[in-house]
């Protein structure tokens, strides 16, 4: 018992010890010289940042927020698949017309979308 105790310190040890030695190492062998603030600068085609960089262009959005929750209801859809004949009768219906859902809803989204376009 002590032994596993033991073995996962040792684990845990050794896990905080890889990353820090390369850290480390990286400031010790790393260039220090402050450089061209030019060079510095982020790349940005060339051209110069305007904004904040938390900034977030939402031309994806749309998709995430289609795709993430149809990708679960595909999900449900598989497990139920896995054991469809165990359920009962409606549980199978519920299911189906979840499918059904899903199906329409991500066609109307994504014609929101090339809409929006």
């Amino acid at each position: 018992m002590l032994y596993d105790y033991v073995a996962l310190l040792l684990f845990i040890a050794f896990a905080v010890f890889i990353p820090v030695s390369f850290l480390f190492a990286a400031r010790l062998l790393g260039r220090r010289e402050s450089g061209n603030p030019v060079k510095n600068a982020p790349y940005e085609s060339g051209e110069e940042t305007t904004g904040d960089s938390r900034d977030i262009d939402n031309e994806y959005l749309p998709y995430f927020m289609l795709f993430l929750p149809f990708e679960v209801i595909i999900a449900f859809l598989i497990l139920w698949s896995t054991s469809a004949r165990q359920m009962s009768y409606s549980t199978n219906i519920m299911m189906l017309l979840l499918a059904v859902f899903a199906t329409a809803m991500s066609l109307v989204g994504y014609k929101m979308i090339k809409v929006a376009r």
